[in-house]
């Protein structure tokens, strides 16, 4: 059994030849003494260190490998009966999603001792809060990650779909994907109506949403949600069909953001030119810019004639940009306040 503590730490650096006699102590002492219930494993100055408690060394490292027992620990029940995974100091959030997914989420949905009416309670809210949890974690880098429990919490497709109670939890979860895509979809219509942007955020708002909904579908399809899908199928769920439309206007601006992608990026150069220009320089890199957004104009499949709000918005980011490249040689006071030959200076300075 230490052999198979040794092979599923996964620190960086590790190597199994950092063992010595004293970690196999430990790691026997943990694996017989029910009244140890954790082992916690860490490298610090290039040694492997084992600790039963959260020391103060412990919680100084950068990665935490934990094994946690929810029984007695036999051979043939090792993999079941130990939940194991890693932390990382300074992000709390993620390594609090880790342990409610790998240790405290199995444990009670996989646990054979829990009375149900207990289960059933429980389970729903620990589903609501690791929704909320697991959207909250990935919403800092603007990530849209589906929440589903880990292990194996749903049986065949036929049983899932007659028992009642676990079709109402899994119309809780897509419910709460609904809710999810349904932001990301309608996220891009509230980006038109930012206009205190420059065309640099434009093109940056289209790379990261290209990425967003590329990580979507791949979660869309995922063997464990396309089963959550059938069971709800087979039960003839009334939330189904408002998510699987959603789905498939996932699909479709997948394929709007690829193409926008695709055409903006060829603005980069001209744009960050733009970005740092001095406003005597702007009509020299204006000729070269607007040629650019023409070919767009004519060969892309979303700022074209059907949809010329996108063009219109991109040409007010650029004519924001100028203004705001002029403003850095002519304030507001100064022409409010200043004399005139001091206002005809400073226009000049726009124009040589």
């Amino acid at each position: 059994m230490i052999s198979w503590l040794q092979g599923h730490i996964q620190l960086p650096g590790y190597d199994v030849g950092l063992w010595s006699v004293e970690h196999e102590e430990k790691a026997a002492a943990f694996l017989n003494n029910p009244r140890l219930c954790q082992l916690l494993c860490y490298i610090s100055n290039g040694k492997l260190h084992f600790s039963a408690t959260l020391d103060t060394e412990a919680t100084s490292c950068e990665k935490l490998y934990y094994f946690i027992r929810s029984e007695e620990i036999r051979l043939n029940n090792i993999d079941m009966s130990i939940h194991h995974g890693m932390l990382s100091r300074g992000t709390a959030m993620q390594s609090l999603l880790e342990a409610m997914g790998q240790v405290f989420g199995p444990q009670l949905f996989e646990s054979s001792t829990w009375p149900d009416s207990v289960k059933r309670d429980l389970s729903g809210h620990l589903h609501r809060f690791m929704g909320s949890l697991t959207e909250s974690t990935f919403a800092a880098s603007r990530k849209t990650v589906l929440y589903l429990p880990s292990g194996k919490f749903l049986p065949s497709v036929p049983t899932a779909a007659k028992n009642k109670e676990l079709v109402q939890q899994l119309e809780s979860i897509v419910i709460n994907w609904t809710r999810q895509i349904k932001g990301v979809v309608n996220s891009q219509d509230s980006h038109y109506h930012t206009e205190v942007s420059g065309p640099l955020e434009e093109i940056e708002f289209w790379c990261t949403r290209k990425e967003d909904l590329c990580g979507i579908l791949q979660q869309l399809q995922r063997a464990d949600v396309c089963r959550v899908v059938c069971v709800l199928e087979a039960s003839k769920s009334s939330y189904l069909a408002r998510f699987l439309s959603l789905a498939r206007r996932i699909h479709e601006n997948s394929v709007e953001a690829n193409d926008n992608v695709n055409f903006l990026k060829n603005l980069v150069t001209s744009c960050k030119i733009l970005a740092g220009a001095d406003p005597a320089r702007i009509c020299c890199i204006l000729p070269e810019l607007l040629g650019h957004i023409r070919m767009i104009w004519t060969l892309s499949g979303y700022y074209n004639n059907k949809y010329p709000e996108r063009l219109a918005s991109l040409l007010r980011k650029i004519s924001h940009e100028i203004i705001s490249r002029c403003r850095t040689r002519v304030s507001l006071s100064d022409i409010l306040y200043a004399d005139s030959i001091n206002i005809k200076a400073s226009m000049v300075l726009l124009t040589v």
